[in-house]
């Protein structure tokens, strides 16, 4: 074994963060994610956890049960106790490979995350263009649309991106045997797709649902505070009464000019009591040669005489790693 691979597991040990990682061994990240991914073809399993200042910290898997759920607990974003705000920005239907894709917009959408402190993306579906679509493709081969996204979706050290996997990307699989999210996990850590059509990410007692449709799969309907739609390339909310709270239906806008003439993305705060949701703050932001807010509205989710205390989970101690960025 390498002197390099000795001192990567020693670090993943100590609980160093990728970051840190990064830096004392003087790789880069993606260089990282390929070294993790070959100890992995020798049977060495580490698991992620995904921070909400955009730090990701891997951990040895020791015990059958952690190997049957390694990839559950990726969904899930880790807050220190007195996180209270979370602040994510919502994009959807990238189509990488047609010709109508705007990786221009996205560098400005990991622009005005780095300028706006935001360290977590929600991507609902369709990050490839796949096999069938609307216009013209510049590129048409399944796996090189996938490998596209690997090396051209943009990369920051502090933002990772939650997603689900929508219709287009689904076309890779049933049609070329090329399944997007485990060549993510091999070469994209900081890409987090949870499934194909229905994904929920975790926040202390709290989750988000991400579902994009697909034609084999439906929504699985359930009592999330927020439900973010992709496929319609359009922006639109929906309020849904439950039993003890106001559920939001978000239809998330492309960030491409297919269907589309002025591309957006959401920018999504979110207030917590008790550790769940109580209070969403949803702006649309047009990139164009400035960023715009098109739209802004506020919403209620849950009642003060619904917010129980207890126990709060998917939290962790303030880390000195953590108290440098949030």
């Amino acid at each position: 074994m390498r002197d390099q691979t000795i001192k990567l597991m020693a670090l993943i040990k100590k609980g160093k963060t990728c970051n840190e990682i990064c830096s004392i061994l003087n790789i880069s990240n993606k260089q990282l994610f390929n070294n993790l991914t070959n100890l992995r073809n020798k049977g060495l399993y580490y698991k992620q956890k995904c921070y909400s200042n955009g730090e990701i910290i891997y951990r040895p898997i020791t015990s059958l049960n952690e190997i049957k759920n390694i990839h559950n607990s990726n969904n899930t974003i880790i807050t220190t106790h007195y996180e209270n705000l979370i602040k994510c920005l919502v994009i959807s239907d990238l189509h990488f490979g047609n010709k109508l894709e705007r990786l221009d917009l996205l560098d400005r959408a990991f622009n005005y995350c780095i300028k706006n402190n935001i360290h977590i993306i929600l991507c609902c579906g369709d990050m490839i263009d796949g096999s069938y679509t609307q216009g013209e493709q510049n590129i048409t081969d399944i796996y090189q649309q996938i490998e596209h996204f690997v090396k051209d979706y943009p990369f920051d050290k502090n933002i990772i991106t939650f997603g689900v996997a929508g219709d287009h990307d689904l076309t890779g699989l049933n049609n070329g045997a090329q399944d997007i999210i485990s060549i993510l996990k091999s070469y994209r850590h900081d890409i987090v797709i949870g499934d194909y059509t229905n994904s929920w990410i975790h926040i202390k007692n709290d989750q988000v649902h991400l579902f994009h449709h697909t034609y084999s799969g439906m929504i699985k309907t359930d009592e999330s505070s927020i439900v973010f739609h992709g496929h319609t390339h359009k922006f639109m909310v929906e309020t849904k009464n439950l039993a003890n709270k106001i559920q939001l239906n978000v239809a998330v806008p492309t960030l491409s000019n297919i269907m589309q003439d002025y591309p957006s993305a959401l920018e999504l705060s979110l207030l917590f009591k008790c550790g769940y949701i109580y209070y969403a703050y949803i702006k649309q932001i047009f990139f164009g040669e400035q960023d715009y807010t098109l739209n802004e509205m506020k919403y209620s989710i849950l009642k003060e005489e619904n917010i129980k205390s207890g126990n709060i989970y998917n939290e962790e101690p303030v880390k000195t790693i953590l108290q440098k960025k949030i």
